[in-house]
């Protein structure tokens, strides 16, 4: 599995807001785009991430796992970059 770090930040926004448009919102980015690389994630995992409604989604079981995961990762490399930055 070749996986990209901004596939799982666009993953990792998505989940954290609740919302493609929010997390578009957050990362400079367009909604089709954000959905476009979360269903080649969901794909690529072989796994379904997020229940889609009208107004949110919500984490699938997996979803709720991989975000675990994903938060602890995102967190650190924000931390890193923060601390070079000083």
């Amino acid at each position: 599995m070749n996986i990209s770090y901004e596939a799982y930040r666009v993953f990792y926004y998505t989940a954290k807001t609740r919302s493609f448009t929010q997390a578009a919102n957050a990362l400079g980015n367009s909604q089709p785009n954000i959905t476009r690389t979360i269903r080649n994630l969901e794909r690529e995992l072989g796994c379904p991430l997020f229940i889609r409604s009208n107004r949110q989604v919500t984490l699938t079981a997996e979803g709720e796992a991989l975000y675990r995961h994903v938060t602890i990762a995102v967190e650190q490399l924000q931390a890193a970059e923060e601390e070079l930055a000083r």
